[in-house]
């Protein structure tokens, strides 16, 4: 019995330290499904107010080239205190990465060029 109770608390606060925070890669994907989408509010969520000003002036462009890629089939993240990078590789066997930063607890892209 105690086991189990030990176990449910496990999974409880995996379970709300996931929804509090999301992972870098999970920001990712939700990025490039905006950017597909050329959907600036969903961008904002997961990205900074400068990338997301950046990914609306290409608007069309961004969009074309999310969908030549395809759908991601796998991500790899590497954390380092506040900061990550996510590679995403797609089915057109073209990889990405993307630049994150951690702000108010929620991991957010990147993109300063």
């Amino acid at each position: 019995m105690k086991r189990m109770m030990m176990l449910a608390g496990i999974v409880c606060v995996v379970f709300i330290t996931g929804c509090a925070g999301g992972s870098p890669s999970s920001a990712a994907r939700k990025f490039y499904a905006a950017v597909e989408k050329n959907d600036a509010k969903a961008m904002g969520q997961v990205a900074t107010t400068e990338t997301v000003q950046m990914m609306t002036l290409f608007g069309e462009k961004a969009q074309g080239m999310m969908t030549a890629y395809g759908k991601i089939i796998s991500t790899t993240e590497e954390i380092d205190g506040d900061t990550a990078v996510v590679t995403l590789t797609f089915e057109n066997g073209e990889t990405q990465t993307l630049d994150l930063i951690k702000t108010d607890g929620k991991w957010k892209v990147t993109i300063d060029k």
